[in-house]
């Protein structure tokens, strides 16, 4: 990083670090701009107007010590998104805040677009943690579904320089496949491309599942897979034919069939990942099990040349003690599950409108982008008694807010890695901070320590958060693994490796059980993939990432800038009178987005692809709360949407 007294000017890679190899991503190399955004939250706001941190936290803390009181625990929640989820003294005070209060009211993004991959994970291998990560230089065949790291830098696994990652497969003489219905940044630099139809992704894996149980498995798949499940599997996919997957996809059989030859010859040396274009979809549950019966069925789930796992340092996966059954739902949802120890997200309007939540902590989020029924989702949280946001930058949220809690950015906090089971390599590492706090701004940890210390004088980290600094903290947090802190803070940002391990995950999490490739979520949900018959949507919506910014957090260099277009294929939009750079409305059965809509012939014709998250240009306005909910992990339809797109008429907003 690169400085001028308090200005900050450049942030650079370390070309020595061995993990980076010197490379930032576009959103990285903001993170400047971002610093010394125009709208920095600086200064504590308590109902409106500017104050001090003891009246802001002093009002926010009478205020939920009396909604305690009159209507229980329950009525206090938290919302903790992917600001705060790399920020691990953070999301542990808040976290830990939440649960001093009595209330098991957390929510979290995982119940908007990850669900399944944490359910998949809990069921097949005991823990929904346990992350397969791909090994780059040991992969013979790559696999990614639904997913663009070349623009996202990954989902839970970051990935820096996905490019040369990428290539590195092709130059070992391995294969990289794209599976997504746009041929993406990432498909532009693989080997092949399939573009297929969106929702299909799990007809076309449960196909994979059949061709391989077809024919003989490799000794480590037979011995880690039970013959058992593998029967029950082979009956559950007995539907998939390869005329039935060419007809759901929309690819060729014969590239089909290239496809099945290369996982066999494969031969254990496989990565598989399915992103959020998948997970969000009608079938991601589906999809998500069949991936790690793909994975267990090829050998290639924890083998030296297979995907890895991680066990963590400071934050260690360990055999969890209670089955992956989920809880009651909240009261005004009974059929929606918790599960992970979180209320699902779509809940949250009916509980506020039913009156049952009251008071909400919002930090590193803005629900307003990421939810289904956006206007909706406003009118509730401006009805709360209490709304307090802790953020970097102000938004619209913040607007609502009848607290706001100005806290530390990157460059201001020290940190350890908080995901460490789903990082790209085995080990840990500690970051100083590079700046010092501007404004009048506190790190989320203190925040939640001195709202514990006045609402129920608890101590969250032993001792009174104004004597205490994030290293004291960071120490505390660390101390539930297996590594000395000093010795992480003495190898700082290039970290402590802890090499490849591979063959413990079954022993550890399963006591040494086989995968559990044929539970009976996955059974059931085969049935119902299978029964769906041929009709296909004419018209469905897909959301994609961007380079240059991260979800409803835009380009800061560009803040007042256009929202982002809604692309189709060319020849649909012209079939509808609609030309390039033309507005058009996007209507779903459940509202309707205005939108500037661009030709780009890299789409499969039949979808439009708009951005993820961002509230100018919203999906979530196409969604439901209630509609097309998956009761089994409280994940709302998001990708793979029914529209229509008509030409918009002047004069229309």
């Amino acid at each position: 990083m690169r400085a001028a007294g308090e200005r900050v000017i450049e942030v650079r890679g370390d070309p020595d670090h061995p993990i980076s190899r010197g490379y930032t991503c576009p959103k990285g190399r903001a993170l400047p701009l971002l610093h010394h955004h125009p709208d920095r939250l600086d200064q504590p706001r308590s109902r409106g107007v500017a104050d001090t941190w003891r009246a802001t936290l002093g009002d926010l803390a009478d205020a939920c010590t009396a909604i305690r009181a009159q209507h229980g625990a329950e009525a206090i929640g938290a919302y903790l998104g992917t600001g705060l989820a790399y920020d691990a003294a953070g999301w542990t005070a808040a976290s830990g805040w939440l649960a001093t209060m009595g209330s098991t009211r957390l929510y979290t993004p995982a119940t908007i677009d990850n669900a399944p991959v944490l359910l998949a994970a809990e069921i097949v291998a005991g823990h929904p943690q346990a992350n397969p990560v791909c090994d780059f230089e040991r992969t013979q065949l790559l696999v990614i579904i639904g997913s663009n790291p070349v623009v996202s830098h990954g989902y839970g696994t970051a990935m820096s320089d996905p490019i040369v990652r990428l290539r590195s497969v092709r130059e070992r003489g391995g294969a990289a496949w794209v599976v997504d219905p746009r041929r993406t940044e990432t498909a532009a630099v693989a080997d092949r491309h399939l573009a297929t139809r969106p929702g299909s992704d799990a007809t076309l894996l449960a196909w994979l599942v059949r061709e391989v149980l077809a024919g003989p498995l490799t000794a480590e798949a037979a011995a880690s897979t039970a013959a058992g499940d593998r029967e029950r599997l082979a009956a559950a996919v007995a539907w998939a034919t390869p005329a039935v997957a060419t007809l759901a996809t929309g690819v060729a059989p014969g590239d089909l069939a290239e496809l099945a030859a290369a996982v066999r010859v494969a031969n254990g040396r496989m990565a598989l990942w399915c992103g959020t274009g998948v997970t969000m979809g009608r079938y991601g549950l589906e999809a998500e099990l069949l991936r790690w019966a793909l994975l267990a069925l090829t050998g290639s789930l924890d083998t030296a040349d297979g995907m890895r796992f991680h066990r963590g340092c400071s934050f260690v996966l360990r055999r969890s003690r209670r089955a992956p059954t989920p809880r009651p739902g909240p009261a005004s949802r009974p059929e929606l599950p918790l599960r992970f120890g979180q209320h699902p997200c779509v809940s949250l309007v009916d509980e506020i409108e039913a009156g049952n939540l009251r008071a909400l902590i919002v930090v590193g989020a803005n629900p307003l982008a990421a939810f289904p029924e956006p206007d909706r989702t406003a009118a509730a949280l401006a009805s709360l008694d209490v709304l307090a946001v802790a953020d970097v930058v102000a938004g619209p949220l913040s607007d609502l807010a009848t607290h706001v809690l100005p806290v530390a950015a990157q460059l201001e906090r020290p940190d350890i890695p908080l995901h460490e089971p789903v990082a790209l390599a085995a080990g840990t590492a500690y970051t100083p901070a590079v700046v010092a706090l501007g404004g009048d701004r506190r790190p989320a940890w203190w925040v939640f320590a001195r709202l514990a210390h006045l609402v129920d004088a608890i101590e969250l980290f032993g001792g009174d958060p104004d004597h205490l600094d994030a290293n004291d903290v960071l120490r505390q947090v660390a101390a539930r693994g297996a590594i000395d802190f000093d010795s992480v803070v003495a190898a700082g940002p290039h970290g402590l490796s802890h090499g490849d391990e591979v063959g413990w995950v079954r022993a550890a999490l399963l006591d040494g059980a086989p995968w559990r490739i044929a539970d009976s979520v996955l059974l059931d949900g085969l049935r119902s993939l299978g029964g769906r018959g041929d009709a296909w949507p004419t018209l469905v919506m897909v959301p994609r990432r961007r380079m240059h910014a991260n979800n409803s957090v835009n380009d800061p260099r560009d803040p007042a800038g256009a929202p982002p277009p809604v692309l189709i294929h060319p020849n649909e939009a012209l079939a509808r009178g609609i030309d390039d750079g033309d507005r058009a409305l996007i209507r779903s059965a459940h509202g309707e987005v205005d939108a500037i809509v661009r030709h780009d012939p890299s789409l499969l014709p039949g979808v439009v692809s708009m951005a993820h998250g961002d509230p100018r240009c919203n999906p979530g306005a196409l969604t439901s709360r209630r509609a097309d909910v998956d009761p089994r992990t409280g994940m709302p339809l998001m990708s793979g949407v029914t529209v229509e797109l008509v030409r918009d008429r002047p004069g229309h907003r």
